[in-house]
């Protein structure tokens, strides 16, 4: 059952199936109705999701038993179909042509708000209904924030550039991120860069059906660690993609998931360091039979031009 009001109801009508639709200006008092009506002698309700305020307001007054359930839906989200991996691999053509598209013309000297902002106006262009999330463009000392905001610094020459770009297609995202060294760059981001690199071909090449994914992550920061950069790697190997940009599972030190066939997942090390800059790899990898396919496509083995 679906319950939402007039703003959607000739989009509902068109895109839903299989459930009974219904409209309404009192969704939450329908949605109480119903529940009522059914009787059931147990309710499970999303806990992650369901405000406390929306919880009091459809419990109250109930004799039911409600039952809080944290993933009754991601479990069978992390295996993808066909249709989906080919929507998340048309996302990832047009979030990568699009970057294509914004170097060509060039972005030192531009501020990074101005290269996001063309960034998103080259995925759009390219079919992409919207960006997987706000595209980071982060240049300079500002690249060692993971999840830096474009501003309006504007990106030297001698600058290294994080960007962490997606779109959305079909519903379903992309994820991707690449780091633009200067023409010239400096012995010690020549020598980060390649520590990230390293690291992340460990952790794609460890990609596999039945492999825990703490393992995953295990991979990665025995490579960085054989690097000497282990201690400026300050988030988790990946995550999964999907409808959402991060679910699960999640390739990190604490995950108790495992992989199996089917699973999309990002692998994506990082090396921060402060008041410097960093470098981020990151790429979308399908488990396959046997090993990880990678379904985005912008070359890691060397930078991409600067």
């Amino acid at each position: 059952m679906l319950v939402t009001d007039g703003r959607y109801a000739v989009q509902a009508r068109q895109e839903v199936r299989g459930v009974d639709v219904a409209i309404t200006d009192r969704k939450w008092r329908e949605v109480t109705r119903r529940i009522r009506h059914a009787r059931p002698a147990r309710i499970g309700f999303e806990s992650r999701h369901l405000s406390v305020e929306l919880f009091r307001l459809l419990s109250r007054g109930s004799e039911r038993k409600w039952v809080a359930l944290q993933d009754p839906v991601e479990g069978l989200r992390m295996r993808k179909e066909e249709g989906e991996v080919r929507a998340m691999e048309e996302a990832a053509v047009a979030a990568s042509c699009a970057l294509l598209a914004v170097l060509s013309r060039g972005y030192r000297g531009r501020t990074e708000s101005e290269v996001a902002a063309d960034l998103e106006r080259e995925m759009k262009v390219r079919g992409a209904e919207e960006t997987s999330f706000r595209p980071i463009v982060a240049s300079g000392p500002r690249a060692a924030m993971p999840h830096a905001v474009p501003s309006s610094s504007r990106i030297g020459d001698a600058d290294s550039v994080i960007i962490d770009f997606g779109a959305r297609k079909g519903g379903y995202c992309s994820d991707e991120t690449v780091t633009l060294l200067p023409g010239r760059p400096s012995g010690s981001f020549r020598k980060a860069y390649d520590a990230v690199r390293r690291a992340q071909e460990a952790g794609i090449r460890a990609i596999r059906p039945g492999i825990l994914c703490r393992e995953v992550d295990a991979r990665v920061r025995e490579s960085l660690d054989r690097s000497g950069y282990l201690k400026y790697f300050v988030h988790s190997t990946g995550h999964g993609v999907g409808l959402d940009i991060h679910e699960r599972p999640s390739l990190s030190l604490r995950s108790k998931d495992r992989l199996s066939e089917g699973m999309v997942v990002t692998v994506e090390p990082g090396v921060y360091l402060p008041g410097r800059g960093g470098v981020r790899l990151e790429d979308m990898v399908r488990v396959a039979g046997r090993r990880g396919e990678r379904i985005t496509y912008l070359p890691k083995a060397f930078p991409l031009p600067g």
